[in-house]
């Protein structure tokens, strides 16, 4: 199974644990890492590429940290301009169909401060 992980965090060197996610994963052969903040650090997102590498694979894992309750913005926007209507979804867009895709996201604390009581999750609770 060929496997494509694509990492986006702002800061990659400066995180423990997506850098060590990150170098643990290029020991397999069969895994090829992105780093979209590396590869676009203009943001201008090459599409057609982007569509033609997700293609090439069976599994797609995204990685990145737990971003303001979302993924950091380079990654929702790769996602708004890559996974288009007619092509990724919708009629016609069935390019993504057979394929698996996973996400590995990361904190900056604890599982204690993301629930429901807990100093992030109180702080952010809907009421």
């Amino acid at each position: 199974m060929n496997i494509m992980v694509i990492v986006a965090h702002p800061n990659l060197n400066q995180s423990r644990t997506n850098r060590a996610l990150t170098l643990e994963l290029k020991k397999h052969a069969n895994v090829d890492i992105r780093d979209l903040y590396q590869e676009y650090p203009n943001w201008q997102i090459d599409v057609e590429r982007e569509q033609r590498l997700l293609l090439q694979y069976d599994r797609i894992v995204f990685q990145f940290p737990f971003y303001w309750y979302s993924c950091p913005p380079l990654l929702k926007k790769w996602f708004d301009d890559v996974l288009t209507f007619g092509w990724a979804f919708g009629p016609g867009g069935d390019h993504l169909k057979g394929k698996e895709f996973m996400v590995a996201t990361t904190t900056g604390g604890t599982e204690r401060e993301y629930r429901a009581g807990g100093p992030i999750g109180e702080d952010y609770a809907v009421p």
